[in-house]
């Protein structure tokens, strides 16, 4: 009996924590020929281990748990390169059920003699037990596709974010469901397992019964025990039936998991001791250049002044206390360091470390590309850029932008980084800032206490006195990891300032003699007695706002937001009761402290719904209070001994948030910078317009203008340097290409991408030399960007078409004229001719397609991936005018030459696919990027071939797959009877003419196929023009070819591209491999090539050379090499 090669693919995070990982792989691994997993970022070591179980491991460098589906196709797109027959699909917290082998062969078998897509397996939820299964509430209804036979073409749905989306294949059609093998679901065995899914799905919006509350609530629970049989060799655990819990149960043991769920990840760990001007300075840093999301940021106080002490508890925060012995004290200062650092590892929660020095100063995505570096076996530190006050160490570079943070030159300094930043990983380098998987530290050892004698053993170390010859403590460190295979490497893209010595050389911070007020508190004493004295006493630089029972609740609001102003103007956040005031002071950070449980005693209260709406943050003390509430999220804090405690810890937290939007309110202002891009080809004369008329403006950000000249080295560059100081301009030449003399034009989309490369602000504005700016443009079209990275700013414009309004500048010196400005022709300014987005959105879908090297459509296709991708579109009041120059008649009717076709072409194809230029390097300058212009001369002649070779024969039936615009298929509608035109696009339907002879198909071209499978048809002409990979050919070809009648011709297109540059898949693809299998095997059919790229081949299905020879063959079931 056949074996078939069945790989399994899972998609894991942090699994090895809850305890799925290693009875996944003990009990799958044997089952299946290979894994192939995505590690959606974990952190706990799942990923570590399964690079010891699988070479195919795919690792997401975030957790993007709401994007499963993509996960699952890139995993399928990864499983399919195995040659599997069958896929296996599970969960890391799944094993199937015992004697699984045999079962998977036999189900394998049968999908190949039934026919079938898939096989469905019953999934067996074991609850809060390793032997009860959960029958109610639709826990046992679950039969889920697992066994995905492979067919070509296999694949999802477009994935897109978002949760319970189609677990298999869209081409999954034909399944059964099997009996004999089930699923073992240990996602909800343990109380533990319950808390992570119900948490995890309730951060993602998830609410109500069937969403979310369905995970715990055993109102109506009924189990039954799960047989011995069906448990593998070693998991089955006869244990108690669960009992029934209440809801309010529930919610206390999910509350008990909360801190475990949504513990950090990643701690990162600065030490500090007497400047509390650094220490402010590099927090600033950190959380205005990292993403805080799963991360603790923390100081440890080493042997710190009472002024830093001061500071980091009544600003409130995150700090530990170290303090060394008064002996240790007095050895060299470097001891002392390195114990602290060890002592704060030791506090850390995070699954990794990353240690930062006080004197540094950081850049966007600083974390994020040492993240990206991380393989499992290395720690990995950022490239330093040094200030020269200490000779810089390996890959570091000295180059002084200050050497204290008063003199901090940021914005050069974040120019230079953009420069200076690779993508690249090589062995060695400093020591900080350093990743470093916790465990990894731990298993090493940490640091010694102290720099280590020269000889001495590292593990046993004989600490050096400051003079002796040693080597330093970081080299210790990663002396001993290199010996457990764990590699010292440097993230070039992650680049980081690094004053030296900088809290060392600066003066002691002062302790200040006014204590700040930070926090205000106003309760209602009759509610809560004493709370508010807990809390002044439990709480630093707090102070009572004085309520009483007897204010009245509007009066007191009023008195309390007045003594905020006039005595305590410092005050962030305000703590107060939700129930009998209204929000004190709705422009500070406000915690609604619920104590009253108004809903349950039927005595809802309108003032208490609205400050539950309108709060920041809410807290109570009772979980009853919270599930009364439910839509809300609530901080619960019981009255307990460690009640203070946890304030702190939530006004910590709070403070970190508060500070966190306060960077991200300046960002939007001064600490964004634009980066103005034009692109140019010969318009030497209308670019200096569009400078002049830049340079007159007042621009209110830090912003830099590129020209990008994709053409001559003519006197462009010489207008840019007229202009250089005014606006800070950068010129690049991409116009290699046309250094031999021979002019080559292309879509200005490829000067684009190079200027955005080598840009460096965050909010650009993108337009062309011939943009002539009527007012204050940037000021106008940037600030919605700011506010949301999602608008496209597009400002009001003219086209100057017949040259009026550059006449009148050029004798005006450059004064416009209104009545020529209304005169022109309107803009279509929703094209990039002059537009301002966010960075982020030009990177996330690949830029301008670097597959456009004909003529026009760059600027519709890049302007529809944005807005598919969610961008929107912005009018502002920004004036503009496109400056008069020569153009083809043409251009604004009838389309133009064939390179305008094959844009055109281009750009119909890829409607739908958001992201371009995937798997290569874009906005690069290249000398040969563009393609010959003869291989845009008549690729299309093989349509005036089909239309005469149709007239000579007269179809009856005629079916072309793959329609694109109809041009082919609409002129053959005169020749035939009936015509069906498939395509997946809807704008392919809508291009067909209306007639009774034709209909449109709108789905696959296998979709198609099965409905003939349904209702047969003779096909007398079919012409194949779908999907051009090998494999979609053939199979194209077979499906179709019992339904081609006797002596029908079947042609395929791109079977003889003129070379391996034109075999991309945008272009002939691998048809050409699929004429040449055709070709192995004629007994019934007959073909030839015409070898005119980009090919068309003719089939012509027969068994006798004469048609009238054929006989009693039934025809209509040939299948070919049959």
């Amino acid at each position: 009996m056949k074996k078939y090669k069945i790989v399994c693919m899972c998609q894991i995070y942090n699994e090895l924590r809850k305890g799925n990982l290693e009875r996944f792989v003990t009990y799958v691994k044997p089952l299946v020929e290979d894994l192939v997993v995505y590690d959606d970022g974990s952190t706990d070591g799942s990923y570590e281990y399964m690079l010891q179980q699988t070479p195919y491991v795919l690792r997401g460098t975030e957790n993007d748990f709401a994007n499963e589906q993509r996960h699952k196709q890139l995993l399928l797109q990864e499983a399919l390169k195995l040659n599997p027959d069958y896929i296996l699909w599970l969960d890391a917290d799944e094993v199937l059920t015992a004697n699984a082998a045999d079962c998977l062969q036999k189900w394998c078998t049968a999908c190949e003699v039934q026919q079938l897509d898939g096989v469905c397996f019953h999934e067996l939820n074991l609850w809060r037990s390793h032997s009860w299964r959960r029958l109610d509430s639709l826990f046992d209804q679950g039969w889920f596709c697992r066994l995905w036979r492979v067919v070509p073409g296999i694949h999802f749905y477009e994935p897109k974010p978002g949760l319970h989306q189609k677990p298999h294949p869209v081409t999954i059609q034909r399944m059964a469901w099997a009996e004999d093998i089930q699923v073992l679901h240990y996602g909800f065995a343990s109380e533990r397992n319950l808390a992570y899914k119900y948490l995890v799905y309730r951060s993602h919006g998830q609410r109500g019964y069937n969403m979310l509350d369905r995970l715990i609530s055993e109102e109506s629970l009924t189990v039954t025990k799960v047989p011995r049989e069906l448990f593998p060799e070693g998991l089955w655990l006869d244990d108690e039936a669960p009992q029934p819990m209440k809801f309010v149960e529930s919610l206390a043991y999910v509350e008990q998991y909360r801190e475990e769920v949504f513990k950090p990840k990643f701690s990162i760990i600065c030490l500090v001791y007497k400047s509390v001007g650094w220490l402010d300075f590099v927090r600033e840093q950190v959380l205005r250049y990292t993403d805080m999301t799963e991360k603790e940021f923390f100081f440890v106080a080493n042997d710190a002044n009472t002024a830093v002490l001061s500071h980091l508890q009544e600003h409130y925060i995150p700090h530990y206390i170290h303090e060394n012995t008064p002996k240790q004290q007095g050895e060299w200062y470097v001891n002392n360091v390195y114990r602290a650092y060890n002592f704060a590892v030791s506090k850390a929660r995070g699954d990794f470390i990353v240690f930062i020095n006080s004197d540094m100063a950081f850049t966007p995505g600083w974390f994020d590309h040492l993240w990206q570096a991380y393989n499992g076996a290395n720690c990995v530190a950022s490239r330093l850029v040094e200030s020269g006050k200490l000779p810089s160490g390996q890959y570091g570079v000295e180059k002084n932008f200050g050497r204290d943070y008063a003199s901090y030159q940021e914005s050069q300094f974040l120019q230079y980084a953009c420069q200076l930043a690779e993508a690249k990983t090589a062995d060695g380098g400093l020591f900080m800032p350093l990743l470093i998987r916790k465990e990894h530290f731990e298993r090493a050892g940490g640091y010694p206490e102290g720099q280590v004698a020269f000889g001495s053993d590292l593990y046993r170390p004989v600490i050096a006195r400051r003079g002796e010859p040693c080597i330093s403590g970081d080299t210790a460190l990663i002396l001993k990891l290199q010996a457990m295979g764990i590699k010292h490497q440097t993230a070039f893209g992650s680049i980081v300032y690094h004053f030296q010595w900088g809290e060392i050389d600066s003066p002691e911070s002062p302790e200040t003699p006014v204590r700040p007020v930070k926090v205000a508190l106003a309760m209602a004493a009759a509610v809560a007695p004493g709370l508010e004295d807990a809390l002044l006493a439990a709480l630093p630089a707090s102070v009572s706002l004085g309520a009483s029972a007897a204010d009245n609740p509007g009066d007191y609001a009023a008195r309390a937001r007045s003594d905020l102003e006039e005595q305590y103007p410092d005050t962030e956040v305000i703590i107060q009761d939700a129930t009998r005031l209204p929000l004190i002071d709705p422009t500070r950070y406000t915690i609604a402290l619920l104590q009253e449980d108004l809903r349950a005693s039927g005595t809802a209260s309108e003032q208490q719904e609205a400050n539950l709406r309108q709060a920041n943050r809410l807290a109570t003390h009772s979980i009853d209070i919270a599930h009364s509430y439910a839509e809300y999220d609530f901080t619960i804090i019981p009255a307990a001994p460690d009640s203070g405690e946890k304030w702190r810890q939530l006004l910590t937290a709070v403070f970190q948030e508060c500070m966190i939007a306060k960077q991200e309110q300046q960002a939007k202002t001064a600490r964004h910078k634009v980066s103005i891009i034009l692109t140019t080809f010969q318009r030497v004369h209308l670019l200096r317009w569009g400078l002049w008329s830049l340079a007159r403006q007042d621009i209110p950000f830090d912003f830099e203008t590129i020209v990008v000249n994709d053409g001559l080295q003519d006197e462009t560059e010489a207008v840019c340097n007229e202009f250089k100081e005014k606006l800070n301009l950068k010129y690049v030449f991409t116009g290699q290409r046309n250094l031999n003399g021979q002019v080559v034009w292309r879509v200005p989309g490829f000067a684009m991408n190079i200027g955005v490369q080598q840009s460096c602000g965050d909010i650009l504005v993108i337009g062309c030399a011939e943009m002539f700016h009527v007012n204050d443009t940037i000021a106008r079209l940037v600030p919605p960007i700011l506010e949301n990275p999602k608008l496209l700013g597009i400002p009001t414009g003219k086209d100057d078409r017949d040259g009026r309004f550059l006449a009148y500048i050029n004798n005006h010196d450059g004064a416009s004229d209104p009545d020529s400005y209304d005169q022109c022709a309107a803009l279509t300014v929703t094209l990039p001719f002059l537009m301002a987005l966010h960075r982020s959105q030009y990177v996330a879908i690949g830029g301008y397609d670097e597959d456009f090297v004909g003529m026009a459509y760059d600027d519709n296709d890049f302007i529809q991936r944005l807005l598919s991708n969610g961008c929107q579109y912005c009018q502002t009041d920004a004036s503009t005018i496109h400056l008069y120059h020569p153009r083809s008649d043409s251009y604004y009717v009838s389309g133009g030459p064939p390179e305008w076709e094959y844009n055109k072409h281009l750009y119909f194809s890829r409607i739908g696919q958001i992201v371009r230029n995937e798997g290569r390097e874009w906005g690069v300058i290249k000398y040969t990027q563009v393609k010959e212009v003869e291989k845009f001369v008549k690729l299309n002649w093989h349509e005036d071939f089909i239309v005469h070779l149709a007239g000579l024969i007269r179809p009856r039936v005629y079916v072309e797959l793959g329609l694109y615009r109809c041009y082919l298929f609409n002129r053959i509608i005169p020749l035939a009877e009936e015509l069906i035109g498939v395509d997946i696009s809807v704008e392919a339907g809508q291009a067909m003419l209306s007639s009774t002879k034709t209909r449109f198909f709108k789905g696959t071209t296998q979709d198609f196929a099965r409905e003939l499978a349904v209702r047969p048809l003779q096909i007398d002409m079919l012409f194949i023009d779908a999907d051009h990979s090998q494999t979609a050919v053939l199979q194209d070809f077979t499906s179709f070819f019992p339904f081609v009648a006797p002596h029908g011709l079947i042609l395929l297109h791109d079977t003889h591209p003129k070379d391996e540059a034109m075999m991309d898949p945008q272009w002939c693809g691998t048809a050409c491999q699929a004429a040449e299998i055709l070709a192995q095997d004629t007994r019934a059919y007959e073909l030839m090539t015409i070898p005119v790229p980009p090919g068309l081949t003719i089939c012509r299905k027969r068994r006798a050379q004469l048609s009238w020879q054929e006989g009693s063959i039934d025809q209509a079931t040939q299948q070919p090499g049959k």
